[in-house]
């Protein structure tokens, strides 16, 4: 067990903000004010207590290392579920198994193999735990494939035919099931609930489109889906922008963040062939238990151009990115308070975007085949700021 306290100690002063309308700041021109209008939360580039010292601590509590388990032989960590008891479940795709551990990272089973049939795996895209059950969107997501606890195959429920590349985002503790499809000719996603019976049941049919830009008319790319008891959380892929819809599809609020660095996918079509590059990325938000929460920035620091990239990288006359890394820290109004700009710091960190029954977050670091356990302290229990409430952008 390796243990690691890094701090950051962000001690909470008293921030005198004047509200002129739905803006913060006493002038309403002022570009480093947050401004909120019409349900969109605009940030700017800084956070607010970015010359304060705002307490957020993370300490690494244990690092548990796969590597070392000899049957199977493990070569990826993808879609990690933790259950009741702490005990972690995973797809390794590249061998085709879905594969149990202990807590302390001892394997209990794994199931699998490359196929159609039952029980096979080919291209998973997401895993869930409910109700003492484990779903696969399976066969390029393309069903819905039901497992006990013990790693058996229970059952298969087929996805409707017009939902492609389907991508299971989580099931909610009353069964309400989220799940995301590519949404063809653009970048965004269609977003679709369903319920769960002796069929799948689709409830709403959720269209989101990131850009109407004609570049990507050929290709697709979704960006991030967070799923939380009354709402869910769209992170753009084009730009530093969060969307939180209700689960009828309407849209609550929308934040945004100036952002200089680039992001979205670049695209390079030559007669038939298209190639299409992910570069930058927001992550979804992470929410702490006062209701803050973490978003995670992968950027490029040496591309300015993402189609422009795509075409050099399509005949090799360019470089790989260079990626830096930062993490906001955002309170429960949306409002950004600060931003860890230590690159490398972030990266050690990974993604926190598992969490188990105590609190306690995870990071997979698949390449290395370590999963990192951390603990989340914070004393800013929220905004000290007057807030304002959500307002619906479409009816």
């Amino acid at each position: 067990m390796n243990n690691k306290i890094h701090r950051v100690l962000i001690s909470v002063l008293v921030v005198a903000i004047m509200f002129t309308g739905f803006g913060c700041g006493s002038n309403g021109d002022d570009s480093s004010a947050i401004r909120k209008e019409n349900g969109v939360i605009y940030n700017p580039d800084r956070g607010l207590l970015q010359d304060q010292e705002p307490l957020v601590e993370f300490e690494l509590v244990d690092t548990i290392d796969l590597s070392g388990i000899e049957e199977p032989v493990i070569s990826s960590i993808t879609y990690l579920q933790i259950d009741e008891e702490g005990n972690f479940y995973f797809m390794d795709r590249r061998i085709s198994k879905l594969i149990s551990l202990d807590p302390q990272g001892n394997l209990r089973w794994s199931t699998g193999q490359e196929g159609k049939g039952p029980g096979d795996f080919e291209n998973p895209f997401g895993i869930s735990l409910h109700n003492n059950k484990i779903y696969v969107a399976n066969i390029q997501g393309s069903r819905l494939d039901e497992f006990d606890m013990e790693g058996a195959f229970i059952k298969t429920y087929d996805l409707p035919k017009d939902i492609r590349f389907a991508s299971l985002v989580d099931i909610r503790n009353d069964g309400l099931i989220l799940m995301s499809g590519a949404n063809f000719g653009t970048v965004g996603a269609l977003v679709y609930t369903m319920e769960l019976g002796d069929s799948l049941r689709i409830k709403e049919n959720i269209n989101i489109t990131e850009t109407e830009d004609d570049e990507y008319t050929r290709a697709t790319m979704r960006g991030g889906i967070e799923m939380r008891e009354n709402e869910f959380i769209y992170s753009f892929s084009t730009e530093y922008k969060q969307q939180f819809y209700d689960y009828e599809g309407n849209l609550m609020t929308e934040v945004r963040r100036d952002f200089a660095g680039t992001l979205g996918p670049g695209i390079y079509a030559d007669g038939g062939s298209v190639s299409l590059y992910s570069l930058g990325n927001v992550s979804s938000p992470v929410f702490m238990d006062n209701g803050n929460y973490l978003v995670r920035i992968n950027y490029p620091t040496n591309i300015d151009d993402p189609h422009a990239y795509a075409r050099r990288a399509s005949t090799g006359e360019t470089e790989s990115p260079i990626y830096a890394r930062i993490m906001d820290v955002f309170n429960a109004d949306h409002e950004l308070l600060y931003t860890f700009d230590d690159s490398e710091f972030v990266e050690e960190l990974g993604n926190l975007d598992v969490r188990d029954k105590e609190g306690f977050y995870y990071s997979v670091f698949s390449n290395d085949l370590l999963v990192k356990k951390y603990k989340l302290n914070t004393n800013y229990e929220g905004s000290e700021m007057e807030g304002t409430d959500r307002i619906p952008i479409n009816d």
